[in-house]
C-alpha cells in the first residue's frame, strides 16, 4: 500500500467488485502544522480497511466513527479537529503536530460513479497535471453540494469564475479551498491537484533492478523496465513494474516516448551498452539520468557522447543516490530512489535537523519570510493629471489596495516608495505596517524609485515582490500564485504574463539585483524580465493589463466595476 493518488485507485479497483461502497477522506484545509496538506486523501471501506494516511496514524481510528455514519446516512459530511491548545487530552488523539485540520468524508457508490475518485483516475490516465473541483458548500440551485468536476476538461462549461478558479490552482500546483460568486450566489469549492506519477525508466534488467523498482513502487511511480537481452525481459522478474519491455540502444525511441519520462537510471553493468543507451537519452528533457559505478566510470560514458556531452551533463549523476552508507542492493535502490526525488523536487537532500547538505544542480528552498515587497507608489501621474495614488476604487485608494496585498501576504515586509504629496499618501495607508520611503528624485522615473527601496532591503532579503499601485484588479491570490512559484524555484524570475508580454507584478530574485540596481531613467523591473527570458516563470495573469494611465482608464474601471457587481 502506499499513499499516493495512483496508490488509492489501485486500492479501489481492487476491491471494488467486492466492497460496492466506499468513502473518501480528504484533507481540504488546515492551518499550522499538520502531518499532511489540502489535497491528501484515504479510502475507506465499510469494515474499516482504510488506504492511504491523513495522520500518523492517530485520527484515523475516529474518523472511521465519523465514516460509519457517512455509510450509513449515504450523505458526505465534515469533520474537524484542532490540537493548536493543549486541549489535546481532551481529543486523546495525540496528533503530534500543533496544527488544525478540516476533513471532507464522500459517499462513493456506483450510483455516483465513485466522483470524486473516477475523476482523480481519469486525470492519472491523462499524464498532465488536472485539478478536480469539489463543491463543498453552495448558495447556488445549479452547482449543489457534491458536484464535481475536472479541469481542464473538453468541452467544459464551467462558469468563469470556477473556471479561473481552477486555473489559478492548477497553475501554483498546490491542493486548496477558494470561495467564489456565481449568479449572486457563494460557493465554496475545494480544488484537488492531480499530478502524473513520476515516470522512471530503469535500464537494465538484473537483480539490483528489482529493489529499484519496488522502492519506486512505494511512491506511486510509474515504472518501465528495458534490457537488450530478451531473456532478461520477463514481467514476472519486476512485479513493481508497469512495463518490461525488450528493447537495443537504437531501438529505444521507437519503443518508447522518451520526453515523457522524468528520470532514467542505467544498469546494465556493460560499458558499452550503457554508452550506447545514454547516447539515445542525451538528447531528452530528462532531469535525471543516473550512472552506476564510480565518477571515474561517469566521465568515461560522458566522453563517449564527444559534442553531446554539453547537452546531458548537467543532469547526469553518478555515482547515484544519497549518502546514507548504502552497501546492500535495497540500501542502494532507496539512496538512489531518495536522490532522484530530492533532484525532481529541487531539494537539497540533507538532514532536516541539520538543514545542511546539497546535491549538485539543486537549489537551496526559500522561505516567505525571506520575501519582501516593494510598492512603487511615486509616479506623477502625469497622463493622468491629478494623483491617481489616491483614487478611490471598490470604498479605497487603489494605493490602500495595494499595501493591503502585499501586507497579506508578507506581513510588515513592505517598503512603499512615496513621490509627490507623500505625507497624504502615507496618511492613508498609516494602519498598514510598513516602511516608507520617499523619493526625491521620482520625477526622474521608476529606476530611482526601485534605488530608494532596494537601499533599504535587509541582509536576509532574497527577493523582492514589486507591485503597481495602480493595477486595482490584481487580487491577492494571483500574488499567492506568484509567491508558491518562487518558493518552490527561488533562483527564478517570476512575472506576470498578459497582453503578450510580461512584467509586473513580478519577483526578482537576489541574484539580478545589480542589474536593478543600475536602471535609470523611466526603465523598469520589466526591462529585467525581458533581458532573461529563459529564468522567467510566467504566470497568466490577465488581470494585470487593466492600468490606470489616464481619466479614461478609470473611468472604463469605474464602468466595468459597477456592471460586475
Amino acid at each position: 500500500m502506499h499513499s499516493s493518488l495512483s496508490g488509492l485507485v489501485d486500492s479501489f479497483r481492487s476491491r471494488v467488485e467486492k466492497e460496492k461502497v466506499f468513502v473518501l477522506a480528504t484533507i481540504v484545509e488546515t492551518a499550522g502544522s499538520t502531518y499532511r496538506k489540502p489535497g491528501a486523501r484515504m479510502l475507506i471501506t465499510e469494515n474499516g480497511d482504510m488506504y492511504g494516511l491523513l495522520s500518523g496514524g492517530c485520527l484515523e481510528a475516529d474518523l472511521y466513527e465519523h465514516a460509519r455514519k457517512v455509510f450509513r446516512d449515504k450523505a458526505d459530511t465534515s469533520v474537524f479537529y484542532d490540537m493548536r491548545s493543549s486541549d489535546d487530552l481532551i481529543w486523546g488523539l495525540g496528533l503530534g503536530c500543533d496544527g488544525a485540520v478540516r476533513i471532507r468524508l464522500e459517499y462513493l457508490c456506483p450510483e455516483n460513479n465513485y466522483a470524486p475518485l473516477s475523476l482523480i483516475e481519469k486525470a492519472l490516465a491523462s499524464s498532465t497535471p488536472a485539478v478536480v473541483v469539489t463543491v463543498i458548500d453552495s448558495e447556488h440551485e445549479g452547482f449543489p453540494a457534491g458536484t464535481h468536476f475536472l479541469f481542464p476538461e473538453e468541452d467544459s462549461t464551467l462558469p468563469k469564475a470556477i473556471f479561473n478558479a481552477a486555473r489559478d490552482a492548477l497553475i501554483a500546483g498546490r491542493s486548496s479551498s477558494r470561495t467564489v460568486e456565481v449568479d449572486g450566489g457563494s460557493i465554496t469549492l475545494f480544488l484537488g491537484m492531480v499530478e502524473a506519477p513520476t515516470r522512471l525508466l530503469v535500464i537494465g534488467a538484473g537483480p539490483d533492478a528489482v529493489p529499484v523498482t519496488e522502492a519506486a513502487r512505494l511512491l506511486g511511480w510509474t515504472i518501465t523496465v528495458v534490457d537488450y537481452r530478451e531473456a532478461f525481459c520477463e514481467t514476472g522478474k519486476f512485479p513493481a513494474a508497469d512495463h518490461v519491455i525488450h528493447s537495443a540502444p537504437e531501438e529505444l525511441d521507437a519503443k518508447l516516448d522518451l520526453p515523457s519520462f522524468d528520470a532514467a537510471v542505467l544498469m546494465t553493468h556493460k560499458l558499452e551498452y550503457d554508452q550506447r543507451y545514454l547516447a539515445r537519452l542525451a538528447g531528452t528533457p530528462l532531469n535525471y539520468i543516473g550512472l552506476l559505478g564510480p565518477a571515474a566510470r561517469k566521465q568515461e560514458l560522458l566522453k563517449y557522447l564527444g559534442d553531446e556531452k554539453e547537452k546531458v551533463a548537467d543532469r547526469v549523476y553518478g555515482p547515484v543516490g544519497l549518502d546514507i552508507g548504502a552497501r546492500l542492493p535495497e540500501e542502494i535502490a532507496f539512496s538512489l530512489i531518495a536522490e532522484i526525488q530530492a533532484v525532481l523536487r529541487n531539494r537539497g537532500g540533507g538532514s532536516l535537523s541539520l538543514q545542511q547538505g546539497s546535491m549538485k544542480a539543486a537549489v537551496p528552498a526559500a522561505t516567505r519570510e525571506q520575501l519582501y515587497g516593494v510598492v512603487l507608489a511615486a509616479g506623477g501621474s502625469r497622463r493622468f493629471g491629478a494623483l491617481k495614488q489616491l483614487l478611490e476604487f471598490d470604498g479605497r485608494s487603489l494605493l490602500r489596495h495595494a499595501a493591503e496585498k502585499a501586507h497579506s501576504l508578507l506581513d510588515d515586509r513592505i517598503i512603499v516608495v512615496h513621490g509627490p504629496k507623500p505625507t497624504k499618501c502615507q496618511r492613508e495607508i498609516a494602519a498598514i505596517p510598513a516602511v516608507n520611503v520617499v523619493n526625491e528624485d521620482w520625477h526622474a522615473g521608476m529606476a530611482t524609485s526601485l534605488k530608494v527601496a532596494m537601499h533599504r532591503l535587509p541582509e536576509e532579503c532574497a527577493g523582492i515582490l514589486i507591485l503597481l499601485c495602480d493595477q486595482p484588479l490584481v487580487e491577492q491570490h494571483h500574488l499567492e500564485l506568484l509567491v508558491e512559484a518562487w518558493e518552490r524555484n527561488p533562483e527564478s524570475i517570476v512575472a506576470a504574463e498578459y497582453a503578450d508580454t510580461r512584467g509586473v507584478p513580478a519577483i526578482i530574485p537576489r541574484r539580478f539585483f545589480d542589474e536593478l540596481r543600475s536602471l535609470h531613467g523611466d526603465t523598469g523591473a520589466k526591462s529585467v524580465i525581458r533581458n532573461h527570458d529563459a529564468d522567467v516563470i510566467p504566470i497568466p495573469l490577465e488581470e494585470a493589463s487593466v492600468d490606470i494611465d489616464t481619466q479614461t482608464d478609470y473611468e472604463s474601471l469605474l464602468r466595468r466595476n459597477l456592471l460586475s457587481g
